[in-house]
């Protein structure tokens, strides 16, 4: 019951953030267009629309990657606890390594739009 939540809530998630996302980028091609005429009303509009429209497709995707980046964090720490690398050949469980790939990903997945974002926010610091 718990698997089928979960699976629940993260469709959700995924559809509500790609829906956003699609407003945001038709949003700001109008933004765009709106530029080419009247660049300080574009400007406001996207500093009161546009902003807080993309500061929360990026919690949505900073909260994704610390929960996946978390997952993968207890892959390793559960695999490692359960067996030692000693009795394995190669010296490293393929849950070890997926738990990892798992972690890298989540941390990318949070990392990439906070950077993104101060860029954008640094930029409109400068306009």
């Amino acid at each position: 019951m718990e698997n089928k939540r979960t699976v629940i809530i993260w469709g959700i998630a995924a559809a509500v953030g790609t829906v956003t996302v699609f407003w945001l980028r038709s949003y700001l091609n109008g933004l765009s267009e709106l530029a080419l005429t009247d660049r300080a009303a574009a400007l406001e509009l996207f500093r009161t629309r546009g902003l807080p429209a993309l500061l929360l497709v990026v919690g949505i995707a900073v909260a994704s990657g610390a929960l996946l980046m978390r997952q993968g964090l207890q892959m390793v720490n559960t695999a490692r606890d359960a067996a030692p690398t000693r009795d394995r050949p190669s010296g490293r469980s393929p849950v070890v390594t997926m738990g990892w790939l798992m972690a890298s990903a989540g941390f990318a997945l949070a990392a990439v739009p906070l950077a993104l974002v101060a860029a954008v926010l640094w930029l409109l610091r400068r306009a």
